[in-house]
């Protein structure tokens, strides 16, 4: 018989001993299963409307019973259920609308993504047919300038859109200031010589001893003058209202437009103006006021505020961080390159703050509490060497006397002989006297105060210079060094016995033995290759026509720079001593107090400059300052200050005038290396034109126009302006200056000063930019009515001669 099969609920069903308790994995089989259930109602359940799937076990007494929830009025119920309705209709068309939008946008960026892709193919087809596929450079390639392409490359950017319509926009506000430029230009321009002879028909007139006939010519240009403290109260006072003073505060263009109108109705009333632009009344006496005070710009900034300081602050930590970053990169390999990026920052930055910068970043890198290595010191030593022979002499003189002060205070101070710092100091200057910028008799002057003291730290650094440069030193002077060498051998019999046993002493002496006999054997450790192979590179890093300057300064010169001056800088202000103030008083007094004075004022802080800015205020007329100053003796950069003393006077009279112009003539036509000195100066001028007065401005633009038609400079000076980056102050300057060239009385002097610009190639680009400033801002701007039209006609033929002058050179190439 067959034994009975019982089914699986009947197995779970079954009865089992209420006496036997559960175990844990009956506990969880169970658990399992009920989950099974209740997942199984779930799914079988949830779409039949009206059901709900009831918790096993748990039920639920706080939740209210069906037939109350549905217990509602039916009215009711039907409203709220169409508002519904419509609201979830119109829900799920603004689901709808928006899904259909993704769909659009997702689309569009896969059809553009699609459009670039084939874009960028054509593109390389492109340049694989243009052969541009293998070039390295990312800048525009010459066919494109050559085709015109770069414009178009110009134009499709945004940036320089939106610069070319601010650029429109500024260059219309200017046109309105042309009438005033006009004026200013014409008036000058055109009774400029009747002015001149009125005026010396009045001093004639006044003049009580007649002067010579043969002299007419030299009175024409400039009247007498009755003193020498005429003429210094003329620079220094001027008229009653401040009118002919030196104005070195004011910029505003209205408080000069306020002083012009001023001088305007002094000279109506009782007052007239003789050449150098100094009001005289009717008896010929020069007017005078003593009310000005000169501010410095130091204490006008304080005055100010304290922006500039930040701004200033803020330059300098910048400056900083890129000096450093150089010097951290610094090696034999890239020395070249490094010293060619700081000589940049020199001619971009002020050579004060370049000098600073470098020396106190220098110092920090090398006077540190251990000792140096020699292969770091000697590539920063030639750095410094290489800057010095390149960039000036004033860069090796700032640092050696910094060096000079740094070692006089380690000197002063007491530190333990761990501490290398004096060390470093004197390696420094070792290392300098082995590049052969300072003299052999500085290393000597430090030797013989370090064995002055004879401490154990003295010594160590006696032996760290011997070692360095002993036999140089030998080679040098070997007498000095003879001496030298007794001094010590005195000094170390002298000391105390503990002090001469030691054994720094007695290897400092070994040295200095080996050095008199030229034994080199003698030293150990002792190899100058590396040293000689960077001075044989320093020839190749030094440019040429520029050298290494060798300084002979003495330790008491360096350490009392301050107080006595620093003579081997050129153009430096130094005292000396007792005997050279005396000669300079007796020097100083061939000019008067006053005018001392106001060469003082006028920052005139050098022998050369004071006694410049002298002769050019008490001296008759331009051709008398011209003898006087040629007899000077000037020699060098010191005969360029003679063109700058020229040009600060001229640019701060408050009128212009004629008395610098043809001084600045004479020294054109007398030799080309004023001429070149002009040039640069005009240049500089050129970068700092925003920093100028209204004033300051027109008597520039009045000197280079008299300098151009009298061919003293080529109106290619003007060259290093960027016409396409024009501001309003450039503008107005050149426009200036070409006014007052093409309404000059002779047609054939106008012609000659575009003549000399119209054949050559290199100043292609110039001769297009002149004749585009001329049409677009010249003559289009002839529409005023307060314009003579006589004065109209006469610039727009001239303009027209000097557009077929500059448009010329191409048709003589074809011709020829």
């Amino acid at each position: 018989m067959k034994p009975k099969k019982f089914s699986k609920l009947e197995k779970q069903t079954k009865p089992k001993s209420i006496n036997t308790p559960k175990t844990r994995k009956q506990i969880r089989k169970e658990l399992r299963k009920e989950k099974k259930a209740r997942k199984h109602d779930y799914y079988t359940n949830r779409n039949q409307n009206g059901k709900y799937v009831l918790l096993r076990n748990k039920p639920s007494e706080s939740s209210p019973p069906l037939e109350k929830k549905l217990s509602k009025d039916p009215k009711e119920f039907q409203a709220i259920t169409s508002d519904e309705i419509r609201l979830r209709q119109l829900n799920k068309e603004k689901r709808e609308q928006e899904k259909l939008r993704k769909q659009m946008e997702e689309q569009r960026k896969e059809q553009l993504l699609k459009a670039n892709n084939v874009e960028d193919r054509n593109i390389k087809r492109l340049e694989k047919q243009l052969h541009l596929n293998k070039r390295k450079s990312k800048t525009t390639p010459k066919s494109f300038l050559d085709d015109g392409l770069d414009y178009l490359l110009e134009v499709c950017d945004s940036s320089n859109m939106q610069a070319a319509v601010a650029a429109e926009q500024q260059f219309t506000e200017v046109n309105d200031d042309f009438d005033e430029d006009f004026q200013l230009m014409a008036n000058k321009t055109k009774s400029q010589m009747t002015r001149d002879t009125s005026e010396s028909e009045e001093d004639d007139a006044t003049m009580s001893d007649g002067g010579d006939n043969s002299e007419e010519e030299d009175q024409a240009m400039s009247d007498d003058v009755d003193d020498e403290e005429e003429d210094v109260e003329a620079m220094s006072d001027g008229s009653d209202d401040k009118e002919e003073e030196f104005d070195l505060e004011s910029g505003d263009p209205k408080s000069m437009d306020m002083e012009e109108s001023e001088q305007q109705e002094e000279g109506k009333s009782d007052t007239w103006e003789d050449i150098y632009g100094r009001l005289r009344g009717k008896d010929g006496e020069i007017v005078t006021n003593n009310e000005a005070k000169y501010i410095p710009p130091a204490i006008r900034a304080k005055m100010e505020g304290g922006s500039s300081d930040k701004k200033r602050a803020e330059t300098l930590r910048k400056l900083q961080r890129q000096i450093k970053g150089l010097l951290n990169r610094l090696a034999e390999s890239n020395m070249h390159s490094i010293a060619s990026q700081i000589e940049d920052l020199y001619m971009n930055n002020s050579r004060n703050d370049m000098n600073d910068t470098l020396t106190t970043l220098l110092f920090d890198s090398l006077v540190t509490p251990v000792l140096t290595p020699e292969r770091l010191m000697l590539e920063h030593m030639l750095l410094v060497t290489i800057l010095h022979a390149n960039v000036g002499t004033e860069v090796g003189a700032h640092f050696l006397q910094m060096s000079v002060k740094r070692f006089h205070n380690l000197f002063d101070e007491e530190r333990p002989v761990e501490n290398k710092m004096l060390d470093n100091g004197a390696s420094i200057i070792a290392h300098l006297y082995d590049y052969k910028v300072i003299h052999a008799q500085l290393i000597y002057e430090m030797l013989n105060k370090l064995s002055g003291r004879f401490t154990e730290t003295d010594i160590e650094c006696i032996l760290l210079i011997l070692k360095s440069v002993g036999f140089s030193l030998r080679k040098d002077d070997p007498l000095e060094l003879k001496k030298l060498i007794l001094s010590l051998q005195e000094r170390a019999n002298n000391v105390q016995s503990k002090v001469r046993d030691n054994a720094r002493v007695k290897f400092m002496l070994d040295i200095l033995l080996a050095i008199k006999n030229n034994n080199m054997s003698k030293i150990p450790n002792y190899d100058t290759s590396y040293a000689d192979h960077l001075k044989k590179l320093l020839k190749s890093f030094v440019r040429k026509g520029s050298y290494v300057t060798t300084l002979n300064i003495s330790l008491e010169d360096l350490l009392k720079a301050d107080q006595y001056g620093k003579w081997w800088v050129v153009g430096s202000a130094w005292s000396g001593k007792t005997e050279d103030k005396k000669e300079a008083v007796v020097k100083q007094k061939g000019y008067s107090r006053q005018l001392l004075d106001l060469a003082r004022k006028q920052r005139m802080n050098t022998d050369a400059r004071r006694n410049i800015f002298c002769i050019i205020m008490s001296a008759e007329d331009y051709l008398e300052a011209f003898e006087q100053l040629l007899h000077l003796g000037l020699k060098n950069q010191q005969e360029r200050e003679i063109i700058h003393v020229i040009l600060h006077c001229c640019l701060q009279e408050k009128a212009f005038n004629p008395y610098y112009a043809l001084l600045a003539q004479k020294f054109c036509e007398y030799e080309r290396k004023f001429q070149m000195t002009i040039k640069y100066s005009i240049w500089d001028k050129l970068k700092a034109l925003t920093e100028c007065s209204a004033s300051q401005l027109s008597n520039l633009a009045k000197l280079l126009t008299h300098l151009f038609l009298e061919r003293g400079l080529a109106i290619s000076t003007l060259k290093v302006v960027q016409f396409s980056e024009l501001d309003k102050i450039t503008l107005r300057f050149i426009r200036q200056i070409l006014i007052g060239v093409l309404l000059c009385e002779e047609e054939d002097t106008c012609k000659d000063v575009f003549r000399n610009v119209a054949q050559s190639e290199k100043l292609k680009l110039f001769r297009e930019s002149l004749k585009l400033f001329i049409q677009h801002f010249l003559v289009r701007n002839l529409k005023s009515d307060s314009i003579p039209e006589k004065q109209k006609s006469l610039l727009r033929d001239r303009a027209g001669i000097v557009n077929g002058i500059l448009s010329s050179s191409a048709d003589k190439k074809l011709i020829f």
